[in-house]
């Protein structure tokens, strides 16, 4: 393991990551800021997964596999994988080759997200 946070069960539903996040981030679109570290990224970034829990020692918990529920930044398509806005949102991949995922349903300003 390398520092505080491993990749042990990286197929589970949720795995841990460390982060600079706080509760107030709880349900928002997160990347890959650092070494296991996520945080809001920039417009653009690679999605990773939508943030589930933060926990006092720095931790937090990331729903990255399976289907996850994000908020929707501009009108997104069924079908297209998505990237993260940078503010805590999703939005429609484009023509960006670090689109992950796929949207499988589009319901008032939430998509599901399969990963």
């Amino acid at each position: 393991m390398l520092g505080a946070v491993g990749n042990q069960g990286v197929f589970d539903r949720s795995r841990s990551f460390k982060t600079k996040l706080t509760t107030t981030d709880v349900g928002k679109a997160v990347a890959m800021v650092g070494n296991n570290e996520v945080g809001l990224g920039t417009d653009g970034d690679t999605f990773i997964g939508v943030l589930g829990r933060v926990e006092k020692d720095g931790t937090a918990r990331v729903e990255c596999f399976g289907n996850v529920t994000a908020v929707a930044n501009g009108t997104i398509n069924v079908g297209v994988p998505v990237v993260v806005d940078g503010l805590g949102k999703v939005k429609t991949a484009g023509t960006a080759i670090n689109g992950r995922g796929f949207v499988s349903v589009v319901d008032a300003g939430k998509v599901q997200i399969e990963l």
